[in-house]
């Protein structure tokens, strides 16, 4: 797992923070650096957390029920957002003889997915055919992909280069546009309309590195380890907030002010003392519009 904000972006933040001694016992750069990470990567899973999902590209295996409408349509709400693509949707009247379809076109609302089922041949084992009955009630199993694409370069390009190279492809799609946070060098880059995803596994596992072809040449040379986000620019400063936050903390718990705030169990909300909970608050205030919709 990478953090949704790289070390490097974090540092060029105007933080104004002392970012050489986080590792005590060592006066190592690289030493720093990685504890630095590691901060960064509670700061992400805290947001993952407080938006009740994960926030970056991911493989989603959600089983549910539903029912067929009259043109022999499944209609799903998702579990995750924003929905990127389908990989597949089984149905059928028991959950352990489900009638698979690959990569089906789907017609995606909001968060709710529109899904028509196979109209020729047998199903649910062989021993049905044509549709399922209108409103009866299936179960469905769908593997889609949600989240905003959250991934970093991991070779060194050129500038006027037309591939990169990133840890994670999942959720890059053609003809989306993703933005380079390589500090001094930012650029959007727009993946070209004929790149094709590695596909996916079913059960998801570990993705590996790949190489995204551009639509047009980047104007910069970029090194590896920065992000390649399609994530809203304030999701970020909302990872950024947090972990300042941490970091701004006193070291004892007499001068901890946090239990005095709603972001732990106290119940005084307010407090004239200057820490970092008005960041966490911030942090709160912008991933509210990204929680997940029930």
């Amino acid at each position: 797992m990478t953090p949704y904000v790289s070390a490097p972006a974090f540092i060029a933040y105007p933080t104004y923070l002392d970012l050489d001694d986080l590792r005590s016992g060592s006066n190592l750069a690289a030493d720093q650096t990685a504890e630095l990470v590691n901060i960064l990567l509670m700061a992400s899973q805290w947001c993952d957390n407080y938006a009740e999902q994960q926030l970056g590209a991911h493989v989603v295996v959600q089983n549910t029920r539903a029912r067929a409408d009259r043109n022999g349509n499944l209609r799903l709400h998702l579990d995750d957002r924003p929905y990127l693509s389908m990989v597949q949707v089984g149905y059928g009247y028991t959950p352990t003889s489900l009638t698979t379809l690959t990569s089906p076109q789907v017609w995606a609302e909001n968060n709710n997915l529109l899904v028509p089922m196979s109209s020729g041949g047998a199903w649910s084992g062989s021993l049905q055919f044509g549709v399922p009955a209108m409103g009866a009630e299936l179960f469905v199993q769908a593997v889609y992909v949600a989240g905003w694409v959250s991934t970093q370069l991991t070779t060194a390009t050129s500038a006027g280069s037309t591939s990169l190279t990133v840890a994670d492809p999942t959720g890059i799609q053609p003809g989306g546009q993703y933005r380079i946070w390589e500090p001094g060098v930012e650029e959007t880059v727009t993946i070209s309309p004929a790149w094709a995803s590695p596909p996916t596994a079913v059960p998801p596992n570990t993705p590996l590195p790949a190489t995204v072809t551009l639509a047009q040449p980047t104007l910069f040379a970029h090194t590896s380890g920065h992000d390649l986000s399609g994530m809203p620019a304030d999701m970020r400063l909302a990872v950024i907030n947090y972990a300042v936050s941490q970091l701004m903390r006193p070291d004892t718990a007499a001068e901890d002010t946090y239990p005095d705030t709603h972001h732990s169990a106290g119940t005084r909300q307010t407090d004239s003392r200057q820490d970092g909970s008005g960041l966490v608050a911030e942090a709160e205030r912008i991933l509210d519009r990204y929680r997940r919709i029930r």
